[in-house]
């Protein structure tokens, strides 16, 4: 982190526009607060990337809050490049009302938390296939300089984190693969999963695994129902734990619950709160 940011300051008065990528499931939770303060002074895009695994209400509910805030913000879905290819005109648009000669070249600057999707919109927006993409976080190592046309290159930076955050931004960045899963055990972050799951969509946890209407009181019993249910057994019918929470943050990373956002731009939304994971943090 420490180095991409010493590169980033190094390139930033060559910048003319700074491209956030989000994921729209967690959109305040994967904003980069080093990455505002390393590029105060610059235009930003903001890029709600994978809309199409987010609730579209609350997708547009944040893209107005983040253009109360003085944000340029709009919604895509990476995997469907007619989504994506609206950003470099907006790009151009944002980057030309400052100045005296419109049309110049410009410089763009695309950042992102690991695994938001960033090199697959890149690929998108140069239309072959350049920027590696995996899906795991971490894997762009070094800055790249994109010429997408004669007027217009993107600057392509690591993903990366910052040093601290708070223990619930970490859940959520943890449940939706933001994190290396060698950081965190599985099992807190299958336990984070459900969590967020109970409190905000009940009625899809429920009918994904088909369970009882009320749940267990702890995480790890739940676990064991969810395991039973699809027949993950060792040897002896004893539930095998960690096959069972591979498979919960998996389908919640695939969208397999359908659309769903896990933070809202309302405080006073209940379902979001910092205090569903205060069972987490006593213990």
């Amino acid at each position: 982190m420490n180095k991409t940011r010493r590169l980033i300051e190094e390139q930033i008065n060559r910048i003319d526009i700074t491209v956030e990528i989000l994921d729209a499931r967690i959109p305040q939770a994967s904003r980069n607060p080093l990455l505002e303060e390393i590029t105060s002074g610059k235009p930003v895009l903001l890029i709600l990337n994978k809309s199409d695994l987010a609730d579209k209400n609350l997708t547009a509910a944040w893209i107005k809050k983040f253009e109360s805030e003085g944000f340029h913000a709009e919604a895509v879905t990476s995997t469907e490049p007619g989504t994506v290819t609206g950003i470099l005109n907006r790009c151009r648009t944002i980057a030309d009302a400052g100045r005296s000669h419109p049309g110049e070249k410009i410089n763009i600057l695309v950042a992102g938390i690991p695994n938001v999707g960033k090199s697959t919109i890149i690929n998108a927006l140069r239309k072959e296939k350049k920027a590696s993409v995996q899906n795991k976080p971490g894997h762009t190592r070094e800055f790249q300089r994109i010429i997408v046309s004669n007027t217009m290159t993107l600057i392509d930076t690591p993903g990366i984190l910052w040093h601290k955050f708070e223990p619930e931004v970490g859940y959520r960045l943890a449940a939706m693969g933001s994190i290396k899963d060698s950081i965190l055990d599985m099992f807190m972050i299958a336990s984070a999963s459900l969590i967020m799951l109970k409190s905000a969509y009940p009625d899809k946890l429920i009918e994904r695994f088909g369970l009882e209407d009320e749940f267990p009181e702890h995480e790890e019993e739940l676990i064991e129902l969810i395991g039973r249910a699809r027949g993950m057994l060792r040897k002896g019918g004893i539930v095998d734990f960690e096959r069972a929470c591979n498979v919960i943050v998996r389908e919640l990373r695939d969208g397999r619950f359908g659309p769903m956002t896990f933070e809202s731009p309302d405080p006073d939304d209940r379902r979001f709160s910092p205090d569903i994971f205060s069972k987490i943090l006593s213990n």
